[in-house]
């Protein structure tokens, strides 16, 4: 809303006053709006997470379905609570007569058309002829604000830094958790040790049947033979059964086994 160029000096100078109260009200609300709609997406994403990382550590050994059906019914509230700060993000400023309503304007519009109202305050305060010692006192006055603007804008982007330092580390540890997790239950480094001791143990029975070493220095091909297959069979039912061993809990695992 522009000022009207048939008013004086004082009374411009008075409605451009207003201007910029009004302005920076309607940005503290916009400000309190966004850190809502950012609370619920915060929300959404650790409910996402809690269903999902518990899940996959806890697959087939408990039941998570409680306990998920409260996240996933939080993370509902959640995304309803995102889909309707994230509209009421935006404020509706006054239209160009009075009484009526505009646009909705963003944050970013509303800094904009701060700073542009800020600056037609001083254009409409300089011909006017104010005491030295009023100006001084005027601009003594705005020094707090201006360093207070600087603070929260510090804090804004240390809150900021620490919060996606934060994700990287929650990040990092999931994933090892989750990788951990992983290798634990599926245990590829025991079944892959089992895997090529049965192969070498094959492997070694093999040769010693080609090179007619002992027990396949028979006369008999067929009595050797019949010996391999026994032996090779033997193999694979006990890493069969190895395989089983592992499926099992640790619990339920026999201990002579």
């Amino acid at each position: 809303m522009s000022v009207p160029p048939s008013l004086g000096p004082v009374a411009r100078l008075r409605e451009h006053n207003e201007r910029v109260l009004q302005l920076r009200q309607h940005i503290r609300v916009v400000r309190l709006r966004q850190r809502l709609m950012y609370g619920f997406g915060a929300g959404v994403v650790l409910c996402v997470l809690g269903v999902a990382v518990p899940t996959a550590l806890t697959w087939q050994r408990f039941d998570m379905a409680p306990f998920n059906t409260v996240l996933i019914l939080l993370g509902v509230v959640c995304v309803v609570g995102f889909v309707g700060s994230s509209w009421i993000e935006t404020i509706r400023h006054e239209g160009p007569q009075p009484g009526t309503s505009g646009d909705r304007m963003t944050r970013e519009e509303l800094e904009l058309d701060l700073e542009i109202a800020i600056e037609s305050r001083l254009i409409d305060a300089t011909p006017l002829d104010i005491p030295i010692r009023n100006r001084q006192f005027a601009y003594s006055e705005s020094i707090p604000e201006e360093l207070d603007q600087l603070r929260k804008e510090s804090h804004r982007y240390r809150r900021r830094h620490n919060f996606f330092q934060l994700l990287i580390i929650i990040g990092l540890t999931m994933l090892v958790a989750i990788c951990a997790g992983i290798t634990g239950y599926y245990k590829f480094r025991e079944r892959s040790f089992n895997l090529q001791q049965t192969a070498d143990s094959i492997e070694e029975h093999a040769n010693a049947f080609h090179l007619a070493l002992p027990p396949y220095d028979n006369t008999d091909p067929a009595v050797n033979l019949a010996l391999l297959t026994a032996r090779v069979e033997t193999l694979r039912v006990e890493q069969r059964r190895r395989e089983q061993q592992l499926d099992q809990p640790p619990e339920t695992r026999d201990p002579s086994g």
